[in-house]
């Protein structure tokens, strides 16, 4: 797969090496004007071509492919103008701004028969998998939690006003787009959707900062806790009346995972020592090779993300964060 990485920030210049390390053709970088020197220096990492045309990458014949590493609130206008050009779009979290985007963007890739691929590493991890393969074993599940908090260090920048991306709701950002948004792919891989959720934000400059997101699944409840203003060891439980289910990391991380049930069996899982992403974009090469099946395959991935885009939605309207992208 030709591949054109689209985003000089962080997360674009963490995954073009991995890609092209990993078998993937990186054929272009794509920036702004102001930041094509970048893309240069990345382009030349990863032998690709530098551009700031992204309409001319899109209609390029070198190009099967974009991923989209770029701030929220772009992530619906620059996948749907690479769909219309038949592009397939590996979409860096989170899908959208907002559920009405999302599910318009699942449509339009289902209508031209192209992946669209939500790179939430949280999905494909096999901490993840695990747990859910115990879920059975801990009887009926009560409670659930998971906790993704750590400080930012563009957040005392923010106090000063001076805004980034990750905390301006002209970006659709804040925590629970950031970090939140592992938490609740973690609950929402392992329950589905829940009946209710209500979030209980901080709030500053008009951003959530930290908060708690509530849900009601009917028979249990649980909590998805995402902090940028402060930290704490992360972690993830089920409890159920049989046992409990505990994972020690972040929700996007490969974590050791253990089960513990109320006859005193013990069970740990250690996950193999590899980099992070990998689990993710070998799923992506599977669709990829896998024709009709593939895009199946991909087509159900992209139903849970529907449901973690609505579960963010709700959560957000609840606790008044409004975003320019919800007007659209």
């Amino acid at each position: 797969m030709r591949v054109a990485v689209v985003g000089t920030g962080f997360i674009g210049k963490l995954v073009a090496p991995k890609l092209a390390a990993w078998g993937y053709d990186v054929t272009y970088v794509v920036s702004t004007p102001r930041s094509l020197a970048k893309a240069e220096a990345l382009a030349a990492e990863v032998g690709a071509l530098a551009s700031c045309d992204y309409d001319a990458v899109l209609a390029s014949d070198k190009v099967d492919a974009v991923y989209l590493g770029i701030p929220n609130d772009l992530h619906y206008d620059y996948a749907t103008r690479a769909l219309l050009a038949g592009r397939h779009v590996i979409l860096e979290k989170p899908m959208c701004s907002n559920y009405d985007e999302a599910r318009r963007l699942v449509t339009l890739a289902d209508e031209r028969g192209l992946l669209l691929f939500d790179a939430t590493t949280t999905l494909y991890q096999p901490s993840t998998l695990k747990a859910a393969e115990w879920l059975p074993r801990v009887g009926e599940v009560k409670l659930a939690a998971v906790n993704y908090s750590q400080y930012s260090s563009r957040y005392d920048r923010f106090r000063r006003g001076d805004i980034a991306p990750a905390f301006d709701p002209a970006h659709s950002g804040g925590a629970l787009m950031d970090l939140g948004h592992y938490c609740l792919s973690w609950l929402c891989r392992l329950f589905g959707e829940p009946k209710d959720v209500i979030y209980l934000a901080n709030v500053e400059r008009g951003i959530d900062t930290s908060g708690m997101t509530l849900l009601d699944y009917g028979g249990f409840k649980a909590t998805a806790i995402a902090a940028k203003d402060c930290g704490a060891p992360s972690y993830g439980i089920v409890q159920g009346t049989a046992g409990y289910i505990r994972m020690d990391g972040k929700p996007n991380a490969l974590c050791p995972v253990e089960l513990h049930l109320n006859d005193g069996t013990i069970e740990k899982y250690l996950p193999p020592e590899r980099d992070q992403y990998r689990a993710e974009f070998e799923a992506l090469r599977r669709f990829a090779e896998s024709g009709q099946d593939g895009l199946a395959l991909c087509h159900k991935m992209n139903e849970l993300a529907l449901v973690v885009s609505k579960v963010q939605t709700q959560a957000r309207e609840s606790a008044g964060v409004v975003f320019p992208a919800d007007a659209h």
